[in-house]
Order: C-alpha cells, then sequence, then structure tokens
C-alpha cells in the first residue's frame, strides 16, 4: 500500500462552548485502539474524510476550559477554498459535540457526593466520537463476540486492504474506506481477512450506505425516536445497537433502557464498589440520578476508570477487556 503525503493546506480557529475539557473530549482511553488518530496532551491528529475527499487534521488546545479556543490545522494537497474549510470546521463541531450544552449535567452532577471528584475532573469532557456512521457501524461489527485485541487484529487488516494510509505533521495515519469499496467486494473475499461471520455484516451494512438507504446528515437533525427508526433500517442494526449510537452518531443524550452483563460487573464496580449489583437496580439508579443524561454520566465514570488504566494496571478491569 502507498503512503499518500500531504503539506499545511489551511489553519483557523475553533471556539467551543464552555467549560470545555480538551483531552478528555479528544483522546478516549476506553475506544477501540486503532490508526486513525493520534493524541498527545493539548494535541491531536486525525486522518478525517470528508465526503470523498481525505484531510489530514492537527487540533491544539489555545484555550482554557472557561475560554475554550482550537487552532486547526489542515493537511491536503494544495490549499483549500473557504468553502472546504467551513465544511471541515461543521464536521469537527458536530463529531466532537463542540457546540454542546452541559449546564444541565453539571448541576447534577455536583450533586452526586460520591462521584463529585470524578465530574469535577473531566468537566466540560464531551462524549464525542472521531468517527462517522458508517466508521461507526464498522467498529460495532467488528467487536461482536470479539475481544478488544481481536477487533485491533481485524481492523488492522481492513485498513491495510482497503483504507488510504496518509502522512502529514510527522505522523501516519489511516482514513477508513469509502462503503463503495466493501460493495464492490464477494464475501469470500473478505472472510480471507479473517474476519469470519463478520464478512456478510459489512458486506450488507456497506451495501445500504452505497444505496443511500440513510442519509447522515439528516440523521442529525432528527429527534430521538425518529433517529432510533432511522438507524434499524441498516442491516443488523436492532434496538439495542441503535440506542448505542444515538449519542456519538447524533448526540442525542438518552436514558439507560439496557446493560448488558459485561456492563453490569463493570458498573457494580464503577458505582457500587460491589462485585455484582441487579442491572436492573442499577439502571433504576442511574435514570432517577440523571435523567435523560444518565448515558453521559456513564461515559464519564467509564473515561475515568481508563485514563486510570493508563497509568497503573487495573487487573480485574483487564479479565473483562482482554487487549
Amino acid at each position: 500500500m502507498r503512503t499518500v503525503h500531504f503539506g499545511l493546506s489551511s489553519t483557523f480557529s475553533i471556539i467551543p462552548s464552555a467549560p470545555f475539557n480538551f483531552d478528555g473530549t479528544f483522546h478516549k482511553p476506553s475506544h477501540c485502539p486503532a490508526p486513525l488518530e493520534a493524541w498527545e496532551r493539548g494535541k491531536y491528529w486525525q486522518a478525517l474524510r470528508v465526503g470523498e475527499k481525505i484531510y489530514g487534521l492537527r487540533i491544539v488546545n489555545r484555550g482554557s476550559r472557561a475560554k475554550p479556543r482550537l487552532g486547526v490545522s489542515v493537511f491536503g494537497r494544495g490549499k483549500i477554498g473557504k468553502k472546504e474549510r467551513d465544511a471541515i470546521a461543521r464536521e469537527l463541531e458536530w463529531r466532537f459535540d463542540l457546540a454542546s450544552d452541559l449546564r444541565e449535567f453539571d448541576r447534577l452532577a455536583r450533586r452526586d457526593g460520591g462521584l463529585r471528584p470524578v465530574f469535577r475532573r473531566w468537566r466540560g469532557t464531551r462524549d464525542s466520537s472521531a468517527l462517522g456512521l458508517y466508521e461507526l457501524l464498522v467498529v460495532s461489527i467488528l467487536l461482536q463476540n470479539a475481544t478488544v485485541r481481536r477487533t485491533v487484529q481485524m481492523m488492522n487488516a481492513l485498513l491495510e486492504r482497503f483504507g488510504t494510509r496518509v502522512s502529514f505533521d510527522s505522523k501516519t495515519l489511516f482514513a477508513m474506506w469509502l462503503p463503495a469499496a466493501i460493495h464492490d467486494v464477494g464475501e469470500d473475499e473478505l472472510r480471507k481477512l479473517r474476519i469470519g461471520y463478520r464478512a456478510r455484516f459489512l458486506k450488507r451494512v456497506s451495501d445500504d450506505f452505497s444505496r443511500g438507504v440513510i442519509d447522515e446528515r439528516s440523521l442529525r437533525t432528527l429527534d430521538e425516536n425518529m433517529a432510533r427508526r432511522e438507524l434499524m433500517k441498516l442491516y443488523g442494526v436492532g434496538p439495542e445497537t441503535a440506542r448505542i449510537l444515538l449519542y456519538p452518531a447524533c448526540h442525542r443524550a438518552t436514558l439507560l433502557t439496557h446493560i448488558a452483563p459485561w456492563q453490569q460487573k463493570i458498573y457494580s464496580r464503577l458505582f457500587y464498589a460491589r462485585r455484582r449489583v441487579p442491572a436492573r437496580k442499577i439502571q433504576g439508579d442511574l435514570n432517577r440520578r440523571y435523567g435523560r443524561f444518565a448515558t453521559l454520566a456513564v461515559n464519564y465514570v467509564w473515561e475515568d476508570l481508563f485514563w486510570r488504566r493508563e497509568r497503573e494496571p487495573i487487573p480485574w478491569l483487564e479479565r473483562e477487556i482482554r487487549l
């Protein structure tokens, strides 16, 4: 696979809503690791696809939590115009939820004495995703019945076969393929990449996107119920997958409606310091405490755990994630 080299094309600034936590928003230690992005404190890099065009991005924290400001450098082939630059800015603002109003959530979080230190530490963090809807679904498919380590292996094999490797600002990252790249490939060829039965799901979802079964831009404007129904038009997306996608794909904060057995074990330790608490109790307690921000509250505590894991081993967590 050849590498595409990009030079600096443009720079601009984005002002997120305050308060804003740069590192908590742009680095998610719990997310499945893939060579699609890179991070160090105060800096973030990504190979971003907007439509059919790929850009290299460097985003730098140039503000504070109370007065946030992002410096964005765009790398590509030649200069880009205002229209392209505005499209990139809008996509970043959406994916990283930069305009989110967290005031009500802050009020609820301050009332939680036990977890107040966690919420204070990550105040201003967004439940963001660097990935678009199709890319999120690819990761979801690869995570099915697989350890994180196995998912990483499958993702790397697919990126090497179908992705685009880009080099910019001393970083080499991948941009994920367009759905049409899988649409034209047979299921048997996908299976040769050792992704197993997931080849069928990947092929069918790619076909759905290629045929325009769902319009991601329109989806972002819908209310929670309509967005859920649209998501369920995609092959293999049932109520639970649609619920999981509602926040990263649509930024719709929701109540907790389901807790999987593996989540139950982790939530029991995080919220109750016990080995196992009934899922119904966890769900009810969090929904009463945080209302429609229950999923966001879980995200804060969840990411805090994985940030801690980067500094020190957590044996019981390693047994669960097997990365």
